[in-house]
């Protein structure tokens, strides 16, 4: 769809590409600060119990951004080029570069004094619980002597964990996040409760309602925030944009897609 004067789709592309080069990146904390409430809330449950709850905090709370022109939304940050921080991860490198980031040669990101209390007050919790902490304490101090001298370097692997990871989405398009809860629910009403794993089985299928039902609300958050900036849309292009959006999300990841 071609909208607000558009003659082309590249005209659309051009504008939101312009967004995001002239951007002033910024350091944000509502993902932190909504990690570190989770965590705080869950500390009896297993890891995989706790790391459901942190995913359903973070979707039914992360603020919902529906930028100008856009047609594809689901951003994580309220500001455009900006990033969220993961202080379940690491931490303590960020408060390091408070008064620098936004001055650094590579990658500057501004973070306002506002957002930097809310980061320390966050990080409070996360000393001797972050995976760093969990990983640094598996290394001898032959090898944590070796990385402090630069013979090698763990990388992001240390700060935002492995992404090395092939999903199904094909299976999500065609059955939806609601058909795989059901399929989970299915699993459960056979499992057998004399078996040496129905615990831990049982907690990764619970994990899995609980992650599945909040990214579902997710989408929904965003088809409601269409919804409202539709029915103050002057601009009728651009009102049908939002309203197809709002479709959109209300239907998907909830259910199958029905075209591409």
């Amino acid at each position: 769809m071609i909208a607000r004067g558009f003659t082309n789709p590249t005209e659309r592309i051009e504008k939101l590409k312009r967004v995001i080069l002239d951007a002033t990146p910024y350091v944000e904390a509502d993902r932190a600060v909504l990690v570190t409430k989770a965590y705080k809330e869950t500390e009896g449950l297993s890891p995989i119990l706790r790391r459901a709850k942190v995913a359903e905090k973070i979707f039914n709370n992360l603020p919902i951004t529906i930028r100008e022109n856009e047609l594809i939304v689901g951003a994580i940050t309220k500001n455009p080029r900006s990033t969220e921080i993961c202080p379940e991860f690491s931490f303590d490198w960020v408060e390091k570069e408070f008064d620098t980031m936004g001055s650094r040669v590579a990658d500057p990101f501004q973070i306002p004094k506002e957002t930097a209390a809310e980061l320390h007050e966050a990080f409070l919790y996360w000393p001797g619980k972050t995976n760093s902490d969990l990983a640094t304490s598996y290394m001898s101090e032959e090898a944590k002597d070796c990385m402090g001298a630069g013979v090698f370097t763990v990388g992001n692997y240390f700060y935002g964990g492995v992404g090395h990871v092939s999903v199904d989405y094909g299976k999500v398009l065609e059955k939806g996040f609601r058909g795989i809860i059901a399929e989970v629910v299915e699993a459960m009403e056979k499992m057998d409760c004399s078996e040496p794993d129905y615990i831990k089985k049982q907690q990764f299928y619970n994990a899995i309602i609980i992650t599945y039902t909040a990214a579902i609300n997710f989408a929904h958050r965003y088809g409601e925030k269409a919804m409202e900036m539709a029915s103050f849309e002057t601009n009728p292009e651009r009102k049908a944009e939002l309203l197809q959006i709002a479709k959109n999300c209300i239907k998907v990841p909830e259910n199958g897609a029905s075209d591409f």
